[in-house]
């Protein structure tokens, strides 16, 4: 009992009650506006959840809690649920880029790559993406691994020293060996 008294009755005549204010509306705003707004009306903020949204762009405020115009304390708390954005990302296209630059960038799409094959190729450098899995503009998970076909280059001419067993049947026939 002389606890609160003390904090109900006594404290709050010495010091003063604290203000009330009406919490600002924060829903469909941006993160970092929104906690500027609460804290310059001396509000504390908490994110509490953050969600996909197929809707809702990234860093979004979907909703508040004490909702907007609900009398707060100064210093009180305003929690926050924010939209982590689409599940969903598009695959950049990556075809033509060398390997180092194809998974940056892939990387800067939240997703993730893998080398799967690498074929010779007269119109593509080596090392760089002739074919990716899923395609560029394809929307996939984030997280999705991004499967790539690396160009080796132009296919080497033979060896002249080396000779298979099938090309030399014919000349062996010419010089009756």
């Amino acid at each position: 009992i002389t606890a609160f008294l003390f904090s109900k009755v006594i404290l709050p005549v010495i010091f003063g009650r604290p203000d009330i204010i009406e919490t600002p509306e924060v829903v469909g705003r941006e993160l970092m506006t929104a906690k500027r707004l609460l804290q310059e009306a001396k509000l504390h903020v908490v994110v509490r959840d953050s969600l996909f949204s197929e809707s809702v762009k990234e860093h979004i405020i979907l909703e508040q809690s004490p909702i907007p115009e609900t009398k707060i304390r100064v210093d009180g708390t305003v929690y926050l649920t924010v939209s982590k954005g689409s599940r969903l990302v598009p695959v950049p296209n990556v075809i033509d880029m060398n390997y180092q630059e194809a998974m940056i960038s892939l990387r800067n799409s939240d997703l993730r790559s893998s080398i799967v094959d690498s074929v010779y190729s007269s119109s593509v450098e080596q090392d760089a993406v002739i074919r990716s899995n899923p395609y560029p503009n394809s929307k996939v998970e984030r997280k999705t691994v991004v499967r790539l076909t690396l160009s080796r280059g132009e296919e080497p001419l033979p060896d002249s020293l080396e000779v298979d067993e099938e090309s030399s049947q014919g000349w062996r026939s010419l010089f009756n060996w």
